[in-house]
């Protein structure tokens, strides 16, 4: 069953994954502590903004060794 929280993830997370990016770069803060930002910059709850953060850990080298290569 797809949720209402599924569909706003399909919706923002690309945003979100440039963000996150950028928030890294910036050495603002460390990645685990971005949650408050995700949520705050795209008015999310908590939840939603732990998963779009694992979901961009998780998948941070892949996403790196991609660019990497270009």
């Amino acid at each position: 069953m797809i949720t209402e929280q599924d569909i706003i993830f399909d919706e923002i997370s690309k945003d979100v994954y440039l963000y996150l990016e950028e928030l890294r770069e910036s050495g603002l803060t460390n990645m685990f502590g971005a949650v408050p930002y995700i949520e705050d910059s795209f008015q999310v709850n908590k939840s939603l903004a732990k998963k779009l953060l694992n979901t961009w850990m998780e998948n941070y080298d892949t996403q790196r060794d991609k660019k990497e290569k270009q």
